[in-house]
């Protein structure tokens, strides 16, 4: 399914739905977002380190990976500063934790700034609000920023709850996510539906929680 068009309401008393590449293009703004940091860091530290852009980003991403899988499951595994931390220290630029705090908060900056709302996602939960069918987003990453990202999104009047990894101590596809999402809304899961864009994480995690789950793709 490439929209919402088709998504099913009847008898549908709550709906669950995943934010990145679900409401909005992840990746469209990390780009962005990526490219941003990679000119601050040439303009900062060009006479100490000469990289490029490409080697930049895949060192950032090496850190951000090795990040991830080290914290597991903790929300702190979807750190970025601890991603540039560890960028920093292998190049031993001190002190790495006040540059890592700075390009953490430029990447955000970036990327909100950037995001835009998928149209059909919109139209989609503005049809959920004007049948008082509560929405709950269920998310992995820290909860602050996925609140920034439902704030610059102006989705905050259409989705009531909100759950995180951060939050649950899981990520998705652990029950414990879905569970936590059924617990604030207050509804069985034969009631409820999950969108998201990831097979297994939104799709196959809802549906091992008893809940019907529709996969979407942004074009």
């Amino acid at each position: 399914m490439d929209d919402f068009s088709k998504i099913d309401l009847h008898n549908i008393q709550a709906v669950l739905i995943d934010i990145d590449d679900t409401l909005y293009s992840y990746k469209t703004a990390h780009e962005i977002a990526i490219r941003q940091c990679y000119e601050e860091f040439s303009k900062k530290f060009s006479s100490t380190i000469d990289w490029t852009q490409e080697v930049f980003i895949q060192t950032y991403r090496n850190h951000r990976t090795n990040v991830t899988e080290q914290l597991k499951p903790q929300g702190a595994c979807r750190s970025r500063l601890f991603a540039f931390q560890k960028l920093f220290e292998q190049i031993n630029l001190k002190p790495t934790y006040v540059h890592a705090q700075h390009f953490e908060e430029l990447y955000w900056q970036q990327l909100i700034a950037n995001m835009a709302i998928y149209k059909p996602a919109y139209i989609f939960l503005k049809q959920c609000y004007e049948k008082n069918i509560p929405v709950c987003a269920v998310t992995d990453m820290q909860a602050s920023i996925q609140i920034k990202k439902l704030q610059k999104l102006e989705l905050t009047k259409y989705i009531s709850h909100l759950v995180t990894s951060e939050e649950v101590g899981a990520e998705k596809p652990a029950a414990k996510m879905y569970l936590k999402a059924l617990e604030k809304v207050s509804v069985s899961p034969e009631h409820t539906i999950m969108i998201g864009d990831s097979l297994e994480k939104d799709i196959i995690g809802a549906q091992q929680a008893g809940i019907t789950a529709y996969q979407v793709e942004i074009n």
